[in-house]
């Protein structure tokens, strides 16, 4: 295992998945890769939605601000674990996005929050861990959020 990807989706539950991939990461000598994916702005200009500009510049700040975080995510998991980290911001669907990512890069490995949902829930909404994991075709580590 070379290649180990934490798929983060809030900041608050960062530390949580990297501090599990970490621990696999010291066993196999693997670099981490710590993802966020996330909505682009539309190129064209027709296929944008009606508002204002100040809207989409707005998006590209927080953008900035995103990858700058996964950039100094990286840095501190370098510094503290001494592991090989790297931090990326992806625009684009989720599940298309990763399964890029993981071709390209050679992952062996996702770690991805859960949060435990009631059952009526999960029978009404889409299962995008199932859908990744059928995308990917290698193993996804779902880590129980606190």
């Amino acid at each position: 295992m070379k290649n180990i990807l934490v798929a983060v989706d809030r900041p608050k539950n960062a530390d949580q998945l990297i501090a599990y991939a970490v621990k696999i990461a010291k066993l196999t000598d693997a670099k981490i890769w710590i993802i966020h994916v996330t909505a682009d702005n539309p190129k064209d200009f027709l296929a944008r939605e009606a508002g204002p500009q100040y809207v989409y510049n707005k998006r590209d700040e927080e953008h900035k601000k995103e990858a700058a975080f996964l950039e100094q995510l990286a840095q501190q998991t370098i510094e503290k674990y001494d592991v090989s980290a790297k931090g990326c911001l992806i625009k684009g669907p989720v599940i298309k996005s990763l399964t890029e990512i993981v071709k390209a890069h050679n992952i062996d490995l996702v770690v991805a929050g859960h949060k435990r949902k009631h059952l009526v829930y999960g029978l009404f909404t889409e299962n995008k861990k199932r859908d990744l994991i059928d995308e990917l075709k290698i193993p996804l580590l779902a880590v129980p959020l606190v």
